[in-house]
């Protein structure tokens, strides 16, 4: 008993301890003599930011990052109306909160397991252990993406073990083992498919409000898209020919068996939010489709894709189902909002914004710094640089607070160089969601380490190689790809 209150009595010290020093760094820095060209200002932003990354990653989300919108008021040059309106007021913001009660929904009315139920039990892959390998990842980063790691990842080993009871796989056997890791690295690659949500939306929004340059979400997406199905396919081949687990066991496996809950089968209620599912993606892609002149791509570009969110939520919370919404607001909000994230928005957007301006002085130092480091390479090897850097990072700390830390120097090297930023954007966007090396990566990497299927020998085992193949194959779908398209 007291050996764990001695243990509190530290834990509890240092808490203060890593509190003080953030408060030192973000209030502090600023009264450092400015370096040129860097301005009086320009250091008060960059403690600001340096403080609220050292309380994002030390202590926590929410009050640190109260703590640096204050300091935007106070030493930030920024008065209380705009930043309220260029933080929480600010559509990203909005569009996030919005995003996060319609994917609670999701959860709510159990599509997220039909959908990675309804892969694996299709006739084509009966038979085929390593085809239904493929298509199990596969289907994960599809829910990944449509909703968030962690859920994606305890549904897909709640399917792995049904799996393995059917064929008779026991705790500690090489399949199991492989595919417990496999599924955290389909939910957390599938994370960047979608550029309208969580991380990729964090960090995308922080180049574009510094910048005042869009990123175009198709364009993203096709990329996104290339690089998540090779990268199911780099799992499989690194599967066969390094892990190499007996996968006889599938070769008989009857994929109908796996549907102990009946959740193939849609009700109609279930029906009607798959279909408000396909109309958000489509919703928010249409625009870069359709003629400017078209009147529908007149009204969705009038409303933007924060109006777009907010018109289908409303839609669903007007629809009654047995007297009740359909959507029901209060729940959703209660248990789909990660606050967390919308603090990191709200915190980066006003911050970003006005570490971008002239009378900061950021750019043109940053620049200064990075002429010795990138200024005889070309772009390409730079944004491969930048995706190398997201990726180890990102093993240790938040991913969005990563990516958010890594634009500014992206934004300083683009206006200099006057190059286009999609390709350092998008390779640290994809970058930062290899995130499952040690439990600090990643929620999901967290519940990886402590899976009872699992351990921690095995991860750090197998993590490196696929960490490193993953960004290698990244790196080649966005020098290929993205060169041919943007």
């Amino acid at each position: 008993m007291a050996a764990q209150h001695a243990f509190f009595e530290k834990k509890d010290a240092m808490y203060f301890v890593h509190s003080l020093i953030c408060l030192v760094i973000m209030f502090g820095f600023g009264q450092l003599p400015p370096m040129e060209p860097l301005t009086p200002l320009g250091m008060n932003l960059i403690g600001i930011f340096l403080g609220v990354l050292y309380g994002w990653i030390f202590i926590d989300i929410i009050w640190p990052s109260i703590a640096g919108l204050l300091a935007l008021t106070l030493i930030g040059g920024m008065k209380p109306g705009v930043l309220l309106n260029k933080s929480f007021g600010d559509p990203i913001v909005v569009m996030m909160f919005f995003i996060f009660v319609f994917c609670a929904t999701i959860n709510y009315y159990g599509l997220s397991k039909f959908i990675s139920l309804w892969f694996i039990t299709r006739k084509a892959v009966a038979g085929k252990p390593w085809l239904f390998t493929y298509t199990f990842l596969a289907s994960i980063m599809l829910l990944g993406g449509l909703t968030s790691a962690s859920p994606a990842a305890v549904i897909g080993w709640s399917i792995l073990y049904g799996v393995c009871d059917v064929c008779g796989y026991k705790r500690g056997e090489g399949y199991p083992t492989m595919m417990v890791f496999g599924i955290v690295y389909a939910a957390q690659v599938g994370m960047a498919l979608i550029p309208f949500k969580q991380a990729a939306l964090t960090v995308m929004s922080a180049y574009e409000t510094m910048s005042g340059t869009h990123i175009d979400y198709a364009k993203y997406m096709l990329i996104a898209f290339v690089a998540c199905a090779l990268c199911s396919l780099l799992f499989i081949l690194i599967g066969k020919y390094v892990f190499r687990p007996d996968v006889s066991k599938l070769k008989n496996l009857d994929p109908s068996k796996l549907d102990t809950e009946g959740s193939l089968v849609l009700n109609r209620v279930q029906k009607l939010v798959l279909f408000f599912l396909f109309a958000l993606v489509a919703l928010l892609l249409m625009p870069a489709f359709l003629p400017g002149d078209f009147m529908v791509a007149r009204f969705l570009k009038g409303i933007g894709n924060t109006g777009i969110c907010m018109f289908l939520v409303g839609v669903m919370c007007f629809i009654k189902i047995d007297g009740k919404p359909l959507l029901q607001f209060k729940p959703m909000v209660d248990s789909g909002v990660a606050w967390g994230i919308i603090f990191i928005l709200a915190m980066v957007q006003p911050l970003s914004g006005a570490m971008a301006a002239d009378e900061s002085g950021i750019t043109p130092f940053l620049m200064k710094v990075l002429e010795p480091l990138f200024g005889s390479g070309s772009p390409l090897f730079f944004a491969l640089c930048m995706g190398l850097l997201a990726t180890i990072l990102t093993q240790f700390i938040n991913n969005g607070a990563v990516g958010v830390a890594l634009m500014p120097v992206i934004y300083s090297y683009c206006v200099n160089m006057n190059v286009g930023p999609e390709l350092p954007v998008i390779m640290v966007v994809m970058g930062v969601h290899l995130a499952f090396l040690t439990p600090a990566a990643s929620s999901s990497a967290a519940l990886l380490h402590g899976n009872e299927w699992s351990d921690t020998r095995s991860v750090w085992k197998s993590s490196p190689i696929v960490i490193l193949a993953s960004w290698a194959l990244m790196s080649l779908v966005i020098a290929v790809v993205g060169s041919m398209i943007f």
